[in-house]
């Protein structure tokens, strides 16, 4: 689950310069980049995932795309969604033992 933190959208100062559209553009590419795990580089797909223009996105890729870092693979991620994606992991493999061991099963390998 994507985590949104509404203290650092209302503190943080680059959060707080954002335009509406910056704004609705990093929250859209975060959610797809959580979903899928990366996004393309490309700015007209990075355009239509914002749900916007091509003329519209580089008007607010400036500021966002400093959220967000090229792989060696030639796609976008974004740090803080890849941090948040390990603690859910590890919350995850933490429950799945504790389930496990109330109910006697076995850890199978993944």
């Amino acid at each position: 689950m994507i985590k949104i933190d509404p203290s650092k959208m209302i503190t943080d100062t680059t959060m707080l310069l954002f335009t509406l559209s910056e704004l609705g553009c990093y929250l859209r590419l975060q959610c797809h980049c959580w979903q899928a795990g990366k996004l393309p580089t490309d700015t007209l797909s990075l355009a239509r995932l914002a749900g916007c223009s091509v003329g519209q996105f580089q008007d607010v890729w400036p500021k966002v795309s400093r959220f967000f870092e090229e792989t060696d693979d030639g796609h976008l991620t974004c740090p803080a969604i890849e941090q948040d994606r390990r603690k859910a992991k590890k919350q995850s493999d933490r429950m799945r033992k504790v389930a496990n061991a109330r109910w006697g099963k076995k850890e199978v390998a993944a």
